[in-house]
């Protein structure tokens, strides 16, 4: 669902990812993200998660570089303590690609391009996204599969969901956030199901995913 707005608080994180649909707990104690969370439930209720580049630590306490995208979350949950500090919960919105840093003080502000759906995109585009990513699973199971690659669905969403449920380690999800076309997104979920145990994993997710029919073996068979 796209967010009406174009700018947001950014909460920057080593490793930091939220990938669209996820849930992210946060426990936010610094007095400078004590602020932020004043601004975000005065605002829209929208977190920029960003991703801290190397070498971060030399300037913690300014202004580090962060990757190009940012993670959209919405405030899902929010606790304040006695103490100021506040345990939330963000949902995965959308991703963002960084326009510019605007002047904030004491945390920091950023102005993105929201991710548009490929449900948006050209039908013939959206064919050739969705055989794309059919056909990729496909090969990466290694077995008979049957697909239909006219039903309708969000190309770009699947392959979150997909990655989501995979349990990926921080720098892998750290990657699938930065995938912010379709095209990334696939490139990036299939070289990941290249690994036998997220293809053991897919096998398992196939019945609560829904959105295409895949006639499958057991998981046992993909040892």
């Amino acid at each position: 669902m796209p967010i009406d707005v174009d700018e947001a608080p950014l909460f920057p994180l080593p490793r930091g990812a939220i990938l669209p649909g996820e849930l992210l707990p946060l426990h936010i104690f610094e007095p400078r993200y004590q602020a932020m969370m004043r601004a975000v439930r005065a605002e829209a209720q929208i977190i920029a998660i960003g991703t801290l580049e190397s070498g971060w630590e030399r300037d913690y306490l300014g202004k580090p570089p962060v990757a190009r995208i940012v993670g959209l979350g919405s405030l899902l949950r929010d606790e304040e303590n006695a103490d100021g500090t506040s345990d939330i919960v963000l949902h995965g919105a959308g991703r963002g690609r960084l326009v510019e840093e605007l002047p904030s003080e004491p945390f920091r502000r950023v102005r993105f391009e929201f991710q548009a759906s490929d449900e948006e995109a050209h039908p013939m585009e959206s064919f050739r996204l969705r055989r794309e990513l059919l056909q990729g699973l496909a090969a990466c199971l290694a077995q008979d599969v049957q697909f239909d690659v006219t039903a309708r669905f969000d190309v770009g969403a699947l392959a979150d969901r997909i990655a989501s449920a995979l349990q990926l380690p921080p720098r892998r999800r750290v990657q699938m956030m930065q995938a912010f076309t379709a095209d990334r997104r696939i490139d990036v979920l299939l070289e990941l199901l290249g690994e036998p145990r997220h293809a053991r994993r897919l096998v398992e997710l196939i019945p609560s995913l829904g959105d295409f029919t895949l006639a499958l073996p057991d998981a046992k068979d993909l040892s």
